[in-house]
């Protein structure tokens, strides 16, 4: 495994371990393409993500989008 949702809520996994570019994703019945390689124990988004819409981690809001992001995004400070 790869990665851990730790909410049904999440809109974001995180990476157990490095995941590169390209790599697919299982979260759930759900697949993800990584679009950029995602450093261990950082976020990747698993759902379309609007600017301004909250990222959601833990079942609850822990930022917001900057920009809108597509799934398999890495989510980090640049883009919360």
């Amino acid at each position: 495994m790869k990665t851990i949702q730790i909410s049904p809520l999440d809109n974001v996994v995180v990476a157990l371990h490095p995941i590169a570019k390209g790599e697919v994703i299982q979260a759930g019945e759900l697949q993800v393409t990584a679009l950029e390689d995602v450093p261990q124990g950082h976020k990747m988004s698993i759902k379309p993500i609007a600017q301004g819409e909250n990222i959601v981690k833990y079942g609850f809001p822990i930022g917001h989008a900057l920009a809108d992001v597509q799934p398999g995004t890495w989510m980090h400070t640049h883009n919360v």
